[in-house]
């Protein structure tokens, strides 16, 4: 089931942000405390603070697997003011079952209905989640070696 956030869940999105950290096959996953840098805070801190903070999760067997959230913010995937940037995960079991594409589907519905210019993400290349943006209607915006800043326009 996928539905909204609600408040008192918000404490969650730190956990899912270290779970959207893209990780290579094989490598050793960077140290928890990666998520409290203040690159990546930004995703989370006083989440629900701004009109703009929106917040679905995906729910199944009463135990949230999966989380997208979007904020105006300067993050890694940040194109300009006044376009909000996503964030998404889900949990490694859960994985490559169409969750993640319902979550953006969803989020891309509410956002879609509130009338927003465009949404924005950073993804690495190698992420297979990059394909799923592109199926889904993002285009490259701007690359560096290792990532693809995408945007979704909604007019």
């Amino acid at each position: 089931m996928i539905r909204k956030m609600h408040p008192d869940e918000y404490g969650l999105l730190k956990g899912f942000l270290y779970d959207a950290v893209y990780r290579p096959e094989g490598t050793t996953p960077p140290p928890i405390e990666i998520v409290n840098h203040p690159t990546m805070r930004i995703y989370y801190d006083a989440f629900g603070s701004e009109r703009s903070d929106i917040a679905l999760c995906a729910e199944t067997d009463s135990q949230i697997i999966g989380a997208i959230w979007c904020r105006r913010m300067h993050g890694y995937g940040f194109i300009r003011d006044g376009i909000p940037e996503l964030a998404m995960a889900v949990k490694a079991p859960y994985r490559r079952q169409g969750t993640g594409r319902q979550l953006l589907h969803a989020l891309l519905c509410e956002l879609g209905n509130l009338e927003y210019e465009a949404v924005s993400l950073s993804v690495q290349k190698e992420n297979f989640a990059s394909a799923m943006y592109r199926k889904a209607g993002f285009r490259i915006f701007r690359e560096t070696e290792d990532e693809y800043i995408m945007i979704y326009e909604f007019r």
